[in-house]
């Protein structure tokens, strides 16, 4: 039977697991904005809450507190700056196409009141009966439509040239937006949009959510950089195992999340091979030092049924995913 003297340090123990994973929660959000910005916050949180996991001293959780803050506010105004610059291409490129507007008009306000003039002197000379007159006034006439038509084309070849760069930079952000910086797989943002996607369009589907179990033992005794490591490697082998019209992300944390087209039947048996090569021996190097270290996976599938919310069936997945999941001692 416990002790009283005891039952404190459990509360303590409590409230540390609550903080280290509020502190892991808020790294996994700021990963999925702003690209590399959000990525650099990431790995500091991170680091921040290894520090905090490995001394709980109060003296280190009021640090970890200031530092916390400092980290979000450093985060927020490099985000702020990085939304103006994007916000600043966007406005570059709507004045650019103003301008170019404007300019066409100008110059089309021109081309008439030259052609404008070319038609009163072919009148003139239609008059006049002088054939030379009326032949160098045709020549003239040609090279001007097609001095016209040439300025049309260069200024059309500029303004989809600096189009095409403002498209270039506004896919790349968009790009950096969906992806998880850490392993190079689509983050939680692109999973909610597939998923939508999918169920509007009223397509079969199942998906099958993978965790890692006793992860938060390995970044414990290996450190976050080794566990870092592993779902590097885990996102690898996971995308390695579906077809190109399937969906691989990382929900977050240790989970991560896979969609396939396919029905129920087939998705339970690719969800235990898919568990079975993802578990076992991870070669992790670490500041020069290997590492070995096991892993298990514990799996929830489940299949869209008719009427069904993109949120249901993943709670499916999910509740299905921890009754395969050991049980912690």
């Amino acid at each position: 039977m416990s002790s009283p003297e005891r039952q404190p340090q459990s509360e303590s123990d409590a409230a540390l697991d609550c903080y280290l994973a509020s502190i892991l929660d808020i790294a996994e959000t700021v990963a999925g904005l702003c690209g590399e910005i959000g990525a650099s916050c990431h790995d500091q949180l991170v680091r921040l809450r290894g520090r905090v996991a490995y001394r709980a001293s109060v003296q280190t959780l009021e640090e970890s507190r200031t530092a916390l803050h400092s980290e979000l506010i450093d985060f927020s105004n490099k985000a702020r700056q990085y939304n103006n610059v994007l916000a600043e291409d966007v406005a570059k490129a709507l004045a650019l196409l103003a301008q170019s507007e404007s300019a066409v008009a100008v110059r089309n306000e021109k081309y008439i009141e030259r052609l404008a003039r070319f038609v009163e002197q072919m009148e003139q000379v239609a008059r006049s009966g002088d054939r030379a007159l009326a032949a160098g006034q045709a020549v003239e006439l040609r090279g001007f439509v097609e001095s016209m038509e040439q300025d049309g084309r260069d200024a059309n070849a500029h303004l989809q040239a600096k189009l095409a760069e403002f498209q270039d930079k506004l896919r790349e952000v968009e790009f950096l937006a969906s992806i998880d910086p850490l392993t190079g797989v689509p983050n939680r943002r692109e999973f909610d949009r597939q998923l939508a996607a999918r169920v509007a369009a009223n397509r079969e589907f199942c998906i099958l959510l993978f965790d890692l179990n006793t992860f938060q033992r390995v970044n414990y005794d290996h450190g976050h950089l080794c566990g870092d490591e592993i779902l590097k490697q885990l996102g690898n082998r996971l995308s390695n195992q579906v077809r190109p019209r399937d969906f691989v992300c990382r929900w977050g944390g240790d989970e991560f999340v896979v969609i396939l087209e396919c029905s129920i039947a087939n998705a339970e048996v690719r969800a235990e091979e898919i568990a079975r090569l993802l578990s076992g021996a991870y070669k992790v190097v670490v500041e020069g030092q290997e590492t070995t270290v096991n892993i298990g996976v514990s799996f929830g599938v489940s299949e869209r049924g008719a009427g069904e919310t993109a949120e249901q069936v993943f709670q499916r997945a999910d509740e299905g995913m921890y009754r395969h999941k050991p049980p912690r001692f």
